[in-house]
């Protein structure tokens, strides 16, 4: 008989040898070293299928805060979900993201994060979301600019990479601890084999803006460095960017949200194409993911029942009724059927899931 619960302190050891036999080669670290918050008996989010007391079938849970322009979002991230191999198509998977879905219900989270996009997701409702200009830069490609002092991060610029990180309209939570955790574990950068760098710009000795990015454990040919996280001065970020190839790289993907708009346009000149944000979301209550962003709509557009079904959009001395559903595509992808005027409002900017606190 299959038992389906939460992990316990003891088991979560399990869910890590499970995932690196899944998900890990030979030069990987541990997926319980890279991803500390997915296999944290702390937080105790996480969910397993269980058979004889053996652990058979995972999925990692992690809550965190949105910050999306004074509005704050509750929300969850699943992760390193894997079962062993002789006990797949059994719909394990399936029965423990129900039981994560009644979870991220009862805990008052609006929307679910997934990583990947594969049909389990897109069946229970997961869509696409976002788009990103993605770069790959080469040595020389972005201009070095010479006003600034650059230099590697040092232990005491924990408060000021900070400010730094809390001045961004669109982040994720973050304490010094925990960034400064989340660098150490790199977990995104891991799967790469690589490990973090962090570069910052100093001016009249404050610092204006910091860069975290891949570093490969050793030369890879070929390899793509990855910036994974940033914040500050966009035309500091550009030198940031530009000082990352003294550490001999190859070349360096950076994936930029549209709404940063300054900084895609501080490197406009350089080769892109858009993307969308990689891995899927569920938005699980639509009217508390409303609530959540209240903030974020004063002043730009009323949202309002019309009935059990639609909803109605006032804007602009306008008003429009459209479907739940029509709603949540707007919130997901924007629509261009629409007012231009919501063109600033739809899509609603999420932060990029792939930073620091990418599960």
């Amino acid at each position: 008989m299959v038992e389906y619960r939460l992990l316990q302190e003891g088991e979560f050891q399990q869910a890590i040898d499970l995932a690196d036999k899944v998900f890990r080669k030979e030069g990987h670290v541990s997926m319980g070293i890279a991803f500390p918050h997915v296999f944290s008996p702390a937080l105790n989010q996480s969910y397993g299928a269980f058979i004889d007391e053996k652990l058979v079938s995972f999925i990692g849970l992690v809550p965190s805060v949105l910050h999306i322009e004074g509005a704050k979002v509750q929300a969850f991230s699943i992760g390193a979900v894997c079962t062993e191999p002789d006990y797949r198509k059994r719909g394990l998977a399936n029965t423990l993201l129900q039981m994560i879905f009644e979870h991220v219900n009862k805990s008052g989270a609006s929307v679910l994060f997934i990583s990947g996009d594969l049909p389990i997701y897109i069946k229970q409702g997961c869509n696409y979301y976002g788009k990103v200009k993605q770069y790959k830069i080469k040595q020389g490609d972005p201009p070095l600019e010479v006003a600034y002092t650059v230099r590697e991060q040092q232990p005491f610029d924990w408060f000021q990479m900070r400010k730094l990180s809390h001045n961004r309209p669109i982040r994720y939570e973050q304490s010094i601890y925990e960034m400064a955790l989340l660098n150490e574990a790199a977990g995104f950068a891991s799967i790469f084999k690589m490990k973090h760098k962090v570069l910052v710009a100093e001016e009249n000795q404050e610092l204006i803006a910091f860069l975290v990015f891949g570093m490969p454990y050793q030369e890879q040919e070929d390899g793509d460095s990855r910036v994974i996280e940033w914040g500050g001065d966009p035309q500091a970020i550009q030198s940031l960017l530009a000082e990352s190839f003294k550490y001999r790289l190859n070349s360096l993907v950076v994936n930029i949200p549209d709404f940063e708009k300054a900084l895609n346009q501080q490197l406009d000149s350089l080769e892109k194409v858009e993307v969308s944000y990689p891995g899927t979301m569920k938005i699980m209550n639509l009217d508390l993911l409303l609530n959540q962003l209240g903030s974020y709509f004063n002043g730009k557009v009323e949202i309002s029942n019309e009935d059990e079904n639609n909803k109605k959009l006032n804007f602009k001395q306008n008003a429009v009724v459209i479907s739940n559903q029509e709603l949540e595509e707007l919130i997901l992808k924007g629509n261009v059927k629409f007012d231009s005027y919501l063109d600033d409002v739809f899509p609603v900017p999420f932060p990029f899931p792939q930073g620091l606190n990418y599960v």
